[in-house]
């Protein structure tokens, strides 16, 4: 081929990014795997890390949790 392009999409089995804090690391959060659907979690994820910046609970957070 004279041109070539890929995009890679991270997907987990359940279809759902992951959101959050990292296991081991309480201030770094993670926001990723959205399988093409941006828009629509990257507004959750805001909301989620806001409510954990903040010290808050979120309801949607267990969700996205990191599984460990």
């Amino acid at each position: 081929a004279e041109f070539a392009w890929t995009g890679s999409f991270g997907a987990t089995d359940t279809g759902l990014p992951i959101i959050g804090s990292v296991p081991g690391h309480p201030r770094v959060h993670a926001v990723m795997g959205y399988g093409g659907n941006g828009i629509t979690f990257s507004q959750i994820a805001s909301e989620i890390v806001c409510a954990s910046i903040a010290g808050r609970g979120d309801a949607d957070a267990n969700l996205f949790a990191f599984k460990t």
